[in-house]
């Protein structure tokens, strides 16, 4: 576009005002030009540490080669050492006795001393699957002519697989991101177990059936609680775009995967915000949420204000101000506030400080002639009552972090998996990834619980609860 333009100016000019005209549209192409170098410039600066790339994009640098110590490698003498424990009498398998012989080289008799050395070894079973075969007989009555058939027990369908494989096939293809062909040859080589990809895919549905009011019943508790964190990426099904919405607090979290990001699904998952905080980014889906009731994640916030930094000119100059101001808001917080939840006054005057200092570089930046700066700026100027509820509640966190950690399990199995294939296939994913971040959270017995889970469903009976005891009714 550009070149076409310097085709069109008349580089041989006839007069004084030909000559003006044209020096003026090359001014106005070089502005441009130089506009269109910044932004290209700043994409490719682009980093985990003011955008919100991952790590894994950020160009690595080559490592400095560190001169040698001359130690040998391994532990140095010295460091503390970590050592397996010594397991209790009463949980060892096979105790072994080892004793010397009864008579010496001399010819005198041996006695021992009562002094033993406990060298324990710890061993895997070697792993068979078990085969339970139900005989239904039949029968027939010479009297009526009526033919009668015996009954599977409660609890065993027509599937061919019992509750610990379902549950550890529902494991194997979520938390531990194997795919399904992965987990019909790890069946096959760990237990020799003939198992087809067909029936693995079968085995999600119905461990993804057993946890459906599970997954409803931590929805509905976070629903209720007062502090949580929410938070979206992407998630395709059917290598159609999609999202997988959390919400998580200190013992619970919940995966959502819908097909949209917008606000109705915000409202959906989150519910009621009365007297509640939620902690999310600045997207625009969660604008509809009060101010009292909202707290803007700082963490981008701070890559908002390294971007602006690295720029030309005054967006340097507020951007290096926007960190200062940034430092000495959490310095503050995290030497005074955390150790002294009841401020002073001379605290509360250096508070009062520390935000005006940051609202003043952020209404300088609104005010900035360039364009991106001036617009960030004014985006955290909108959210200025939703930035220091951290400070008011001790339990709001200042950043967003928490959900992230709980959503970066799905994200690298999303990577790996490139996503579900249908909507049987995002529910299993949102409910077992719901359990197993659950009980992560709770300390349970993963396995376990989904054990229990499947079987009571199979007899169709309500399954286990991940409430904790005082929330439950």
């Amino acid at each position: 576009m550009k070149i076409e333009k310097l085709e069109k100016i008349n580089l041989k000019p006839k007069s004084l005002e030909e000559a003006t005209a044209a020096l003026a549209q090359v001014v106005q192409i070089v502005i441009e030009l130089k506009k269109e170098n910044d932004l290209l410039r700043e994409r490719l600066n682009n980093n985990s540490g003011n955008s919100s790339l991952p790590p894994s994009c950020d160009i690595k640098k080559k490592k400095k080669v560190k001169a040698k110590s001359g130690r040998k490698q391994g532990g140095q003498p010295g460091h503390k050492a970590h050592q397996r424990i010594i397991i209790p009498p009463e949980q060892v398998t096979e105790i072994i006795d080892c004793k010397p012989s009864k008579v010496c080289d001399c010819g005198n008799v041996i006695k021992l001393t009562g002094k033993i050395h406990r060298h324990q070894v710890f061993e895997i079973p070697i792993p068979r699957y078990e085969v339970l075969e139900y005989r239904v007989y039949k029968g027939h009555c010479h009297s009526c002519n009526r033919t009668h058939e015996g009954k599977l027990p409660p609890g065993v369908n027509g599937k061919g697989f019992g509750p610990r494989a379902h549950a550890m096939a529902g494991l194997l293809t979520s938390k531990y991101r194997l795919s399904k062909r992965l987990a019909k040859n790890w069946f096959h080589d760990v237990y020799a177990m003939p198992i087809c990809v067909g029936s693995i895919s079968n085995i999600e549905h119905t461990v993804s059936q057993s946890l459906e009011t599970i997954h409803q019943e931590v929805a509905e508790i976070i629903r209720e609680k007062k502090i949580v964190n929410v938070d979206e990426t992407g998630h395709k099904e059917g290598n159609k775009n999609g999202w997988c919405w959390i919400t998580s607090t200190k013992h619970y979290t919940c995966f959502f995967l819908r097909k949209s990001r917008g606000k109705k699904i915000a409202k959906e998952i989150i519910g009621a915000v009365h007297n509640r905080i939620m902690i999310t980014d600045r997207y625009s889906s969660y604008n509809y949420l009060p101010d009292k009731n909202h707290q803007i994640c700082w963490a981008h916030l701070k890559r908002d204000f390294q971007k602006i930094s690295e720029r030309e000119g005054e967006a340097r100059l507020i951007g290096r101000n926007l960190l200062k101001a940034y430092e000495k808001i959490f310095c503050f917080w995290k030497t005074e506030f955390i150790s002294h939840l009841s401020f002073t006054k001379s605290q509360r005057r250096r508070l009062r400080y520390f935000k005006n200092r940051m609202l003043k570089w952020l209404r300088i930046g609104s005010y900035s002639g360039h364009a991106q700066t001036r617009r960030t700026c004014e985006n955290i100027l909108n959210f200025a009552g939703s930035l220091w509820h951290f400070f008011e509640v001790a339990e709001v966190s200042p950043t967003n972090n928490h959900a992230e950690q709980q959503l970066r399990p799905l994200v690298i199995s999303k990577k790996l998996t490139f996503g579900t294939q249908s909507e049987r296939g995002s529910r299993f994913i949102e409910r077992i990834f719901t359990v197993t971040t659950t009980c992560k959270q709770q300390s349970r017995d993963t396995l376990g619980f989904i054990i229990e889970s499947v079987q009571k469903f199979l007899m169709g009976l309500n399954g286990p609860s991940l409430a904790l005891s005082q929330e439950r009714p």
